[in-house]
């Protein structure tokens, strides 16, 4: 993840969106008067919302979560931008519509979510949402986390192969470049577009916007995205293209097709300016998990980041009293001390890893596996392989965590000992536990 420039982004957003709103008149009244800035394709793929829990990604000044939310959500909205988050606020409520705003960069509020054991039946994306994110990995991994067993990531985005073109039609950019696309800045794209993103009547607003921070786009092939998604264990459910783009004028001549779908001007072939995907979490993956090939095998360093998503998941269920920010801290001591110095064995489900153990010796400083697939066997056969390999294993376990000291009993394991605190001093019993001679 590149830090520095998610920052700069933030900062030009955060200029960026005073001039977007300053075209889109009294938004308040629009939405009080039923008003809604979402598209058909996006309903469709969203599906009936009536009680449902409801994440918004990267969902800029709030406009189409308060929509989401008129049609039975209950929406949290996620976004970079200070700026962005301040105003979707006031605008929910102004305009009586609830909804949950939440300031974060993305990848730090999954972190966060997980720990706060926060689950969602829909997530969504929209429109000019991933050319601002440096790794699709934490994206989808995080997509993935959130959502409960069953539930839906629905995502459209403009299409990729439509980023190949400047402004004048004419092939300037590679497709998905491998680096990120330095602009002047986020630019007045309402002002270029008119009614098509201002639905409650066009305004003249901010003339001549410059941006005063530049910008960093890192654009993303539709093979990234799907790729990104099955990795993360997501079931693809659909993938749609469209020879239009909703509201956006992103190129010179652009015809209105009708409910505000744009198009190339008619001397053009027709070329594809969206696409849409969906998929589900499985509602069983641990019964999915145990029918598939697992194999043990040693930790390599590219298994890092699943690795500490897998443990901020399992920590994030199985440790809850310690509470969001101890979580957060452990993470740090996980991915930077206890990873590299350990021996650790990841077990993986077709390919992909699921779980793993950490040993110090014949010591299991730690064994998590993705909660998804729980129930699947995976912790089971992580400890059975440890044990054909050392012989004798100790571990020590939260009393407090009443699921894990069952696991270890059912493997085996004793009672050897039992202190009051944790390692660090907390008021947090600890169970000592070992099996073998």
């Amino acid at each position: 993840m590149q830090n520095d420039l998610h920052e700069a982004n933030r900062l030009s957003w955060n200029a960026a969106t005073v001039a977007h709103n300053s075209h889109k008149g009294d938004q308040a009244t629009f939405f009080r008067n039923g008003g809604s800035t979402l598209y058909p394709e996006e309903i469709e793929l969203l599906g009936d919302l009536s009680g449902l829990d409801l994440l918004h990604l990267q969902c800029n000044a709030g406009q189409d979560s308060l929509s989401l939310a008129r049609l039975g959500a209950n929406v949290t909205g996620v976004d970079i931008s200070d700026e962005a988050i301040a105003f979707a606020t006031r605008l929910s409520r102004e305009s009586g519509v609830a909804a949950t705003f939440e300031r974060a960069d993305l990848f730090h509020w999954f972190d966060t979510a997980r720990a706060r054991g926060l689950t969602f039946d829909r997530v969504f994306a929209s429109y000019g949402t991933i050319c601002w994110l440096s790794d699709l990995g934490p994206w989808a991994r995080g997509i993935a986390s959130v959502l409960k067993p069953g539930g839906r990531f629905a995502f459209i985005e403009f299409h990729p192969f439509a980023m190949v073109f400047d402004e004048k039609w004419q092939p300037r950019y590679d497709y998905a470049p491998r680096e990120p696309v330095s602009e002047p800045g986020v630019g007045d794209y309402v002002a270029a577009s008119g009614t098509g993103l201002a639905q409650n009547g066009y305004e003249e607003g901010v003339v001549d916007f410059r941006n005063p921070h530049p910008s960093f786009e890192f654009n993303w092939g539709i093979a990234d995205v799907v790729q990104a998604l099955i990795d993360a264990g997501l079931r693809i459910e659909c993938l749609k293209e469209y020879p239009y783009s909703n509201g956006w004028v992103g190129f010179e001549a652009m015809r209105d097709g009708g409910s505000g779908r744009m198009l190339p001007p008619e001397a053009m072939p027709s070329v594809p300016l969206m696409y849409a995907i969906a998929a589900a979490r499985p509602k069983s993956a641990a019964a999915v998990a145990s029918r598939r090939e697992t194999v043990i095998r040693p930790y390599r360093a590219e298994d890092r980041d699943r690795l500490v998503d897998i443990w901020l998941a399992a920590s994030s269920v199985g440790h809850p009293f310690l509470g969001e920010e101890r979580l957060l801290v452990q993470l740090e001591m996980v991915r930077d001390t206890y990873l590299p110095m350990a021996d650790n064995w990841v077990a993986e489900v077709d390919g992909r890893p699921a779980g793993f153990i950490g040993l110090i010796d014949s010591f299991i400083g730690g064994l998590f596996v993705d909660p998804q697939i729980h129930g699947a066997g995976i912790g089971r056969g992580l400890i059975e392989h440890a044990a054909e390999r050392l012989g004798r294993l100790e571990v020590s376990v939260y009393a407090d965590n009443g699921d894990a000291v069952e696991f270890y009993r059912r493997r085996g394991f004793v009672e050897t000992g039992r202190q009051e605190t944790d390692d660090e001093g907390l008021p947090f019993a600890v169970i000592h536990m070992a099996r073998g001679d």
